[in-house]
């Protein structure tokens, strides 16, 4: 009996170790997907094997302007805690962005979309990853995800948007000069009479950037898609203007499934950072939580 005991010992801790296993999330890859224009270099967080249950969510993690994978520091944890949910994240390089070979010029609207084309297609080939699909995007990346479902190809359920650069037309570009959109007028009209133009950034933009910046209407494609939306915004946001904010909270308001979080963030600069440590970390949390709880609520149902 005592030798029958500890065999069935012996088989729980099997089954345990094994359970565990199972459900380790798996460290991220470095990736390099195939792209309309080469490669894409990114990063695949895929989720626990036995959190994924059946069809496998996937969330399209989009950088802002000169931007990169890392998100600021919010992506890793934010795939992270999506994995412990059951939901794959993809996190690119945009042209000219991070490990991206492509020159900055090369950064267009356009190009973005048919980037998050390809990633979306490719992890379904290659990860199998069938179930719904959700963008999140920071900055330029939110002013993707807005217009993605017009100018992209394929199907998503839900967005979610971190300071999203929505201004109407070349008013998205304020950023490049907040306090003088003359300014930002100026170099628009150089790069669309030269090709290109710098900027104070330490990047050139192409006149096809500006040209689709000019054209584009991220609030209008929000209200026409009539997808569920989460946005925030920070409490010290230097590089938006409040008018920005403002059309854009009141567009997802409108939305019927629209969620608008902004005194979370009061301390938070554009990039949801501050510089006190226990406030930064407070606000990564903040963020990674509320986005997971969003897109996990949208995508799994």
């Amino acid at each position: 009996m005592i030798v029958l005991w500890g065999c069935v010992a012996a088989l729980a801790l099997c089954a345990a170790g094994a359970l565990f296993l199972l459900l380790r999330t798996p460290q991220p890859q470095e990736v390099e997907i195939p792209g309309a224009r080469g490669n894409i270099p990114a990063t695949v967080q895929m989720p626990a094997k036995l959190a994924r249950g059946g069809e496998v969510p996937l969330v399209v993690l989009c950088h802002g302007f000169t931007g990169s994978r890392l998100g600021d520091g919010h992506f890793e944890p934010l795939a992270a805690q999506l994995a412990e949910q059951g939901v794959a994240t993809v996190r690119l390089d945009f042209a000219g962005c991070g490990a991206s070979a492509e020159p900055y010029t090369a950064y267009t609207l356009t190009n973005m979309a048919a980037d998050v084309d390809s990633v979306i297609a490719w992890m379904r080939e290659e990860y199998g990853v069938t179930g719904p699909v959700g963008l999140a995007g920071h900055s330029m990346g939110g002013r993707l995800a807005s217009l993605y479902p017009q100018l992209g190809t394929q199907a998503v359920a839900a967005l979610a948007l971190w300071s999203p650069a929505n201004g109407t037309g070349l008013q998205g570009l304020e950023f490049l000069n907040i306090e003088d959109f003359s300014q930002v007028e100026a170099v628009a009209a150089e790069a669309e009479a030269n090709g290109q133009a710098g900027t104070k950034w330490g990047v050139e933009i192409s006149a096809d950037f500006v040209r689709q910046m000019r054209e584009s209407d991220p609030n209008a494609a929000l209200r026409a898609c009539g997808l569920p939306v989460l946005l925030t915004y920070s409490g010290q946001d230097a590089v938006l203007s409040e008018a920005t904010m403002a059309g854009t909270v009141s567009t997802v308001q409108s939305l019927p499934g629209g969620t608008v979080e902004t005194g979370l963030f009061a301390q938070g600069d554009h990039n949801y950072n501050n510089a006190d440590a226990a406030v930064d970390a407070q606000l990564d949390a903040d963020l990674c939580r509320i986005t997971t709880e969003f897109l996990t609520a949208q995508l799994k149902n």
